[in-house]
């Protein structure tokens, strides 16, 4: 079986983060979050991989390479696969593909049973099947109503809480048969859900849905992005490339620890998780709570870090306070005694002055 993942997308709603590197780019864990999903794939025997990228795409190409390190085949289908949309991009991959195939978002993470996902699909026969999610609140989302089948009968987006007619939403998983390509127009712009699916819909071709109760999170947001590195530590994310605590207790009475390479760390206080990228810089009496901090970053003495993510190639002075849901991009000065507020986004290759105050609007 083949694999094609969607690594095209800019991320805009994870800036600054994602100025210098693509969405699938971020580190989880110090790994880029596509890994997870490609180490997915090779694990129920997918040999062969074909990634469209667009934005940033280099630094897609540079790590993973032609899949060597994997032990898998990369091909990637490159071009303006934003402006062509997730349906056109795949058309412009149309000659790769020659087999049923898997589509998935290269930026989810996720438990799904990628077996039973492909066993439902073959014994319902059809060109696609839609991998549907169970959330608690779906009106973000497209809402997937079946029939005693399993077939897709439609969608409803972003409805109000009451009027929702199910909570299986969309999460971004397909599998296809190849004859789902001619039903996509070449050098057009034309997206999954907005053109695709209506389009099967209006044809009576089916979509069969299926519905799983594993773990899922697209990491669309810094808020997501924190709650799927708690997950990790709490268990309820289980990537087998990560060995990490498994016990809520470890969160909640002291804090968890996770660190890259070459790390020089001073007892720091931490509540509930930390993780540190590599070579990574902690002062004394610094206090870290449910935070990400990137590789090659220096907290100096004295520090609060509280619910952020600090980006890469940052300094943070002696005494600085970055308050909940904010995020410092990279290569950032934070000078001595200064207070980011919450959820303020300081841009890549900022400076802060000293004891100067950021508020949000």
């Amino acid at each position: 079986m083949q694999a094609v993942l969607l690594a095209g997308g800019k991320g805009t709603r994870l800036l600054p983060l994602t100025v210098y590197r693509p969405k699938p780019m971020i580190p989880f864990f110090n790994k880029p979050l596509m890994e997870y999903m490609l180490m997915n794939l090779i694990g129920i025997g997918v040999e062969e991989i074909i990634v469209l990228v667009g934005y940033l795409k280099e630094k897609i190409i540079e790590y993973f390479g032609r899949g060597d390190k994997f032990g898998v085949e990369i091909k990637y289908s490159n071009g303006e696969n934003i402006k062509l949309g997730t349906a056109g991009a795949l058309k412009k991959a149309e000659k790769f593909i020659d087999d049923t195939f898997i589509v998935a978002s290269s930026d989810v993470l996720t438990n799904l049973s990628f077996d039973s996902f492909i066993r439902f699909h073959r014994e319902k026969g059809g060109i696609a099947t839609m991998a549907l999610t169970k959330v608690e609140d779906p009106t973000p989302y497209g809402v997937a109503v079946l029939d005693n089948e399993n077939r897709i009968l439609y969608f409803k987006e972003k409805p109000k809480r009451e009027e929702a007619p199910s909570n299986l939403v969309n999460a971004g998983i397909y599998i296809f048969e190849p004859e789902i390509l001619d039903l996509i127009p070449r050098g057009k712009a034309f997206d999954f859900s907005l053109d695709l699916f209506p389009k099967m819909l209006e044809e009576g071709i089916p979509i069969y849905g299926f519905p799983f109760d594993e773990y899922w999170n697209d990491v669309g947001r810094p808020s997501t992005y924190l709650q799927a590195t708690e997950d990790v530590f709490l268990g309820k994310l289980r990537l087998p490339q990560i060995n990490v605590g498994r016990d809520k207790g470890n969160i909640e009475r002291g804090g968890s620890l996770f660190t890259g390479s070459k790390c020089l760390i001073r007892n720091p206080k931490i509540v509930g998780f930390a993780v540190l990228g590599n070579n990574v810089k902690v002062g004394r009496d610094v206090k870290i709570e449910r935070s990400v901090i990137f590789s090659n970053v220096t907290i100096e003495d004295e520090v609060e870090i509280r619910e952020a993510i600090i980006g890469e190639n940052v300094y943070i002075g002696r005494g600085a306070v970055i308050e909940p849901g904010s995020v410092i991009g990279d290569n950032s000065v934070i000078e001595e005694y200064s207070k980011i507020g919450a959820n303020v986004k300081i841009w890549t290759d900022s400076k802060v002055g000293r004891e100067s105050i950021v508020l949000p609007d």
